[in-house]
């Protein structure tokens, strides 16, 4: 095989691979752990409820909730990625309220939309959605909408 044919076929991956990741990162919630995990650098959980979701010492510190959402939430889902700090947090109210804090962020805290992307995670909540909160160790912001809620970190810590 000559250069010029090689060069062509790597040019040719790397353009297909430019095309398909993003678009298996946004798609990839019934794809194994393993690719998740070593190729895409992500991995997706659901919990029936908060309550069912690691707490600290369980080994899974990747999926432990910010302690701002309520034990009897439903449907939790969480999008994490894995060679970073970045999260999607997707679940439904029940009988309690969400309260936040109310620690609010530093001036300069992020106003970006999320940095992971998910099939579930709707178009309208992004960049200035929700409001930030700086209570946990990286900074989140969190948006409403009926009984769900959105949230999101970028891996931004909330306290330097």
């Amino acid at each position: 095989m000559t250069k010029k044919k090689l060069l062509l076929i790597v040019a040719a991956c790397a353009a297909v691979c430019a095309v398909a990741v993003p678009v298996l990162k946004s798609h990839n919630d019934n794809l194994p752990d393993a690719f998740n995990d070593h190729v895409l650098h992500e991995r997706i959980k659901t919990f029936a409820t908060a309550s069912s979701a690691p707490k600290s010492g369980d080994g899974e510190l990747l999926f432990i909730l910010p302690g701002w959402v309520p034990k009897d939430a439903t449907d939790v889902t969480e999008k994490v990625q894995t060679d970073g700090n970045a999260k999607l947090i997707r679940f439904t109210l029940a009988a309690t309220p969400l309260k936040l804090n109310g620690k609010s962020c530093t001036d300069g805290a992020f106003n970006d939309g999320p940095a992971l992307d998910a099939s579930w995670w709707p178009q309208n909540v992004g960049e200035g959605a929700g409001r930030p909160d700086c209570s946990e160790e990286y900074q989140f912001r969190v948006a409403v909408n009926g009984n769900h809620v959105y949230a999101w970190t970028n891996g931004d810590r909330a306290h330097e």
